[in-house]
């Protein structure tokens, strides 16, 4: 999905990065996300609006149960590429980024899976004559601090 500045900022928190990540794989109502992830209804239902009011989530089903409505959210995607629409001319940058909590062993572990695919790639173009266009890649880690529940 292509983002612009402001759902970038959405979207570079952990706790919403999860809150994406839960809604894609089914439709749930905030106090569910909440009671998933072991948080506050209150805080959740703060960081559901700001993703729906931004675009990123949308609302699949409403249902009243016992008075009350309930509104079941899903992720519109969980990829997301920014569009610096106010930098014309600028070289094409293709860029993937996403917020993750992880531990200092996880981390080893993505780096080696990183330095992985990074070799199966440099290896291909060792091997194969064709045109290509050179990038640079890189992997950076900066750690976040938590947003603070609402």
């Amino acid at each position: 999905m292509d983002i612009n500045l402001e759902q970038q900022k959405l979207i570079s928190s952990p706790i919403r990065v999860k809150i994406i990540y839960l809604l894609d794989n089914q439709a749930m109502t905030a106090k569910q996300v909440a009671d998933e992830m072991g948080k506050t209804a209150g805080s959740i239902h703060y960081h559901i609006q700001q993703l729906f009011n931004g675009g990123i989530l949308e609302i699949e089903e409403i249902k009243e149960n016992k008075g009350i409505v309930e509104k079941y959210y899903r992720s519109k995607a969980t990829q997301f590429r920014f569009k610096d629409e106010n930098t014309p001319g600028q070289k094409k940058k293709r860029s993937r980024g996403i917020s993750l909590s992880l531990t200092d062993e996880e981390i080893k572990e993505f780096e080696a899976d990183f330095d992985n695919l990074l070799l199966k790639y440099v290896k291909k173009t060792v091997k194969e004559d064709v045109t290509r266009t050179s990038y640079q890649v890189y992997l950076q880690f900066d750690e976040l601090l938590e947003e603070e529940e609402k």
